[in-house]
């Protein structure tokens, strides 16, 4: 993936504040970064899975598949509001994942039907890719497009496959047509000058229980008969209506049927923070858990602000450094998670942010405690020597114990000071050493360290 980046650095994307240098390119270069930018994402996703072809299928708990929503490509269309998204989806997988696979809004370059939309395409693709450049570079992060090859014995069952799930969604369209409201508005009226459409629906399909939908109307879209209030807005009823909802199921149809086409393949969990996105899944598999799980580990920021908090370069050697711990931390949170499931069938967000809150925060309290107790020890220990000192201390690990010398010293005074300094130092270390032991979430904490270091 490293080819790739180098690609769009030529064009002076660098990171996700480049992007709007997109809308800048000739349509020749534009279309000529397109295709760099599929083919390459594409010839690396296909070699995944040609390595993982003889691969017996069982399910990786530590490897996903990034739905529509986890990662930003459906739902609310706030800039500020995707980049949170994408935020969220790099730091869970950094702090959790062995691999998760992000499908781009890419589509074949036969198939795109115009510049305007490759370039908005491309400037998605890319705000996804440069923002998580770091986890993709460390592998952990695996771009795909939703384009799948299968050999002749394989491509019916697909065929077959696809065309239930969306015979499902169609189904499930129609009669979850009472359950959202949708309002047209002129575009003479519209805060864009294009025509708009306002649905309010059940949160388990809508981020927020809401969404704006901006398009081009053909000259008879409307019909004579619609009558609008002073806003310029009239409801849509029957078929145009249900056009609009099938939108919306044919998306989570599009992202199941990639899903079991190459999720599955690499052995991957489907991940999202919309009930709704699994509901086929759930119907296909019995498995009303699917989604949970997400549910739980999303209130774990609520748990750890730090998750917010640190750049996910960060994040990563954090990770390397302490690959043991982390371990430790990762499989705690999953006997949690799986704990909690066992007793419920459905995890609502209210319920899992109790759960981590009961069963995490006093954990992190109580290492925290012992982390101050054992500071308020050495600073007795270290005061002698610290009077007997020529220069500063240097600020170690755990905020207040000494790791390193700087300055001369002078006499045997001084050099006891160091002894008294060095004998503390060989307590902190066995400390330190002691809580890694003992401590599953001790990953949790050398992250708030990171945080009192910056």
């Amino acid at each position: 993936m490293r080819e790739l980046f180098d690609v769009l650095e030529s064009k002076g994307l660098v990171s996700e504040v480049d992007t709007m240098r997109i809308e800048n390119l000739s349509a020749k270069e534009l279309l000529k970064l397109y295709e760099h930018v599929y083919g390459g994402v594409f010839d690396s996703q296909e070699q995944r899975a040609a390595s993982r072809a003889d691969t017996p299928l069982a399910l990786d708990p530590f490897t996903f598949f990034a739905g529509a929503s986890m990662r930003g490509d459906s739902g609310c269309e706030d800039p500020l509001c995707r980049m949170r998204k994408i935020d969220f989806l790099g730091r869970y997988a950094a702090l959790y994942a062995n691999e998760v696979t992000v499908p781009l809004p890419l589509t074949h370059p036969d198939k795109l039907g115009g510049v305007a939309k490759a370039r908005a395409l491309l400037l998605r693709s890319a705000t996804t890719l440069l923002r998580l450049r770091p986890l993709i570079t460390h592998g952990t992060i695996k771009p795909t497009v939703m384009r799948t090859t299968h050999c002749e014995h394989e491509i019916q069952w697909v065929k077959q496959m696809h065309a239930l799930i969306y015979d499902l969604a169609e189904h499930a369209a129609k009669e979850s047509l009472t359950r959202f409201d949708l309002l047209y508005l002129l575009p003479e009226k519209a805060p864009t000058g294009r025509a708009t459409i306002y649905v309010e629906g059940p949160r388990d399909f809508l981020e927020h229980g809401s969404l704006v939908v901006l398009f081009d109307e053909s000259p008879n879209w409307r019909c004579k008969t619609w009558k609008y209030d002073r806003k310029g807005r009239t409801e849509l009823r029957r078929n145009r209506k249900l056009w609009f909802v099938q939108r919306i199921f044919d998306e989570i149809a599009s992202n199941t049927s990639f899903y079991l086409a190459y999720g599955l393949r690499q052995n991957a969990r489907f991940l999202t923070d919309l009930p709704g996105e699994a509901f086929v899944l759930n119907w296909l598999t019995g498995d009303e858990q699917l989604s949970a799980t997400t549910s739980a580990m999303e209130l774990l920021t609520h748990a750890v602000p730090i998750l917010a908090d640190l750049p996910i370069a960060t994040l990563l050697r954090i990770r390397r450094e302490e690959r043991d711990a982390f371990e430790s931390y990762r499989g705690v949170i999953t006997r949690i998670a799986s704990d909690t499931l066992a007793q419920t069938n459905r995890l609502s967000k209210k319920e899992a942010q109790e759960m981590f809150k009961a069963l995490i925060e006093p954990e992190i309290a109580s290492l925290r405690k012992e982390i101050r107790f054992e500071r308020r020890r050495q600073r007795k220990r270290i005061t002698g020597g610290l009077a007997t000192l020529a220069a500063a201390v240097a600020i170690g690990a755990f905020g207040d114990l000494p790791v390193a010398i700087g300055g001369t010293l002078a006499g045997a005074a001084a050099v006891a000071g160091g002894r008294l300094l060095g004998k503390a130092g060989e307590v902190a270390c066995e400390h330190g050493a002691n809580l890694r032991q003992r401590s599953d979430l001790y990953f949790l904490v050398r992250l708030l360290q990171e945080e009192r270091a910056d």
